[in-house]
C-alpha cells in the first residue's frame, strides 16, 4: 500500500469543525504547528464560508444574571453548548452584550469593565486596554443597564490592512458632538479620529459591519435629518448612504398617507444592508417595515423585504433587527435586541412563531457567527 500523500492532510483538515481541531493539536507537534499556521487559519475560514458549514446562532441572555452564553447550529437548531463568558454577570453589575460578530470573533461589552475580542470556539479572549483618561472623564454617560444613546459601539474589519477593529463614540459633557476612537487589534491601541458629524438620538443596536465600514442610524446636526451612515475603517472617513424610496407603492396598512418614518435599527441580512422604518405615527396601525439594499451603495437597489404591525407581530417590533435567514430562505430570524423572545418571520405566508430551544434561555438577543481558528490578539 502506499504511504497517505501528506500534502493531502491540510485540504482535509480545513473541512472539520474547530473542536475536532483543537483535538487534533495533540496527535503531533507537526499538526499543531500546521493547525496553528495562520495560512491553514484562514483556509479553515474560507472553506466554512464557502460552504456555510460551521454556522452558529450565539444566545445571548438578555433577561437573567448568567455567566454562561449559549450556541447551536444555525440551520438545525440543535447541538446545544454553553461556555463562560468573559465578563461575570453578578447582580448589582451591569451585563455585557455581544456589539459584532465577524470571522468567529465577537466583540464583547461590559459597561464597567471594558471590552473584549473572543473567540467562543476556541475559548480565547483579550481584554482591550483602557481609554486615555480625557477622553473616558469627558464622557456624558447616562445610567441604565442596555443601550444608551452616549455610548455608540461598533465592530468590524479592515480588509486592506487586515485589522480587526472597535469603535467607540462617547457624547461629550462639554460639546455637543460624539468623540470617536478606533482600536487596533495590530498595534493593541485605541486611538482619537475626527469627531462623528451625526447625532444619535436613539439607540437601540449597535453598528452594522458590511463593506469594510460600520453603519448607524442617526441624525445631521445641524439639519436634524434622519440618515443611514457609515465610518469606512480604512480611510476613517464619515459618509451617508443613499436613501431608498421614501413611500412603499403597496401601503399594506391602507392608510392614503403614511410616509413619515425614522430609521430605527440598521443591519446586515444574508450579505446585505437593512434596515428597519418605524411607522408608529401612522393613522392606521402601528408598524414597521424592513429594507434591504441589493446591492451596496446602490440607491435604486433598495427592495421592501417585509411588513410588520404591532398587532401580527410576536415580540416587540419598534426595536426589531433582522438577524439571519433559514437555509431555504422562506424564513427570517428576527429580534429586539433582548428581554423578549426572538421570531420566525415566514416570507411567502406572512406567518410567525417564537425561537424556542430546549435548555437554552428564552428571552435572548441572537447574532449569527461562524467558528473559526481565528486570533483574539
Amino acid at each position: 500500500m502506499s504511504p497517505f500523500p501528506t500534502d493531502m492532510i491540510p485540504n482535509i483538515l480545513c473541512r472539520l469543525p474547530v473542536k475536532t481541531l483543537l483535538r487534533f493539536k495533540c496527535v503531533s507537534k507537526p499538526w499543531g504547528s500546521l493547525i496553528d499556521d495562520s495560512h491553514f487559519v484562514k483556509s479553515h475560514l474560507h472553506q466554512s464560508l464557502k460552504t456555510n458549514n460551521n454556522v452558529k446562532l450565539f444566545l445571548d441572555n438578555g433577561a437573567e444574571i448568567d455567566d454562561n452564553a449559549y450556541a447551536v447550529d444555525f440551520d438545525s437548531l440543535n447541538n446545544l453548548v454553553q461556555f463562560p463568558r468573559p465578563f461575570t454577570a453578578e447582580i448589582t453589575k451591569y451585563r455585557s452584550r455581544i456589539i459584532g460578530s465577524y470571522n468567529g470573533l465577537l466583540a464583547v461589552y461590559h459597561r464597567e469593565e471594558g471590552i473584549a475580542l473572543w473567540n467562543p470556539s476556541t475559548r480565547k479572549c483579550h481584554y482591550l486596554p483602557a481609554l486615555d483618561e480625557d477622553i473616558s472623564m469627558d464622557h456624558d454617560t447616562i445610567p441604565g443597564y442596555n443601550y444608551d444613546n452616549s455610548t455608540i459601539l461598533g465592530f468590524g474589519y479592515d480588509n486592506i490592512t487586515e485589522d480587526y477593529k472597535v469603535v467607540k463614540m462617547l457624547r461629550s459633557k462639554t460639546q455637543n458632538c460624539f468623540k470617536v476612537t478606533i482600536y487596533s487589534q495590530k498595534s493593541n491601541t485605541w486611538r482619537r479620529i475626527k469627531d462623528c458629524p451625526y447625532d444619535i438620538r436613539i439607540n437601540y443596536n449597535d453598528g452594522a459591519y458590511i463593506n469594510n465600514a460600520i453603519h448607524w442610524v442617526g441624525d445631521e446636526i445641524l439639519s436634524g435629518r434622519n440618515v443611514i451612515f457609515g465610518l469606512h475603517l480604512n480611510t476613517e472617513e464619515y459618509f451617508e448612504v443613499p436613501e431608498g424610496k421614501r413611500s412603499s407603492e403597496d401601503k399594506k396598512c391602507g392608510a392614503y398617507y403614511c410616509e413619515g418614518f425614522s430609521y430605527m435599527n440598521v443591519g446586515v441580512l444574508g450579505g446585505c444592508l437593512c434596515v428597519s422604518r418605524d411607522f408608529s405615527s401612522c393613522p392606521i396601525e402601528d408598524h414597521i417595515n424592513i429594507w434591504v439594499m441589493k446591492e451596496y451603495g446602490v440607491k435604486e437597489s433598495w427592495t421592501e423585504l417585509l411588513y410588520l404591525s404591532r398587532n401580527q407581530w410576536v415580540t416587540n417590533i419598534f426595536h426589531t433587527r433582522a438577524v439571519g435567514y433559514a437555509r431555504d430562505g422562506n424564513k427570517v430570524l428576527l429580534d429586539d435586541g433582548g428581554g423578549q423572545q426572538p421570531g420566525w418571520f415566514n416570507l411567502e405566508d406572512e406567518s410567525s412563531h417564537l425561537l424556542c430551544i430546549p435548555g437554552a434561555p428564552q428571552l435572548v438577543s441572537t447574532i449569527i457567527y461562524v467558528e473559526s481558528l481565528v486570533s483574539v490578539s
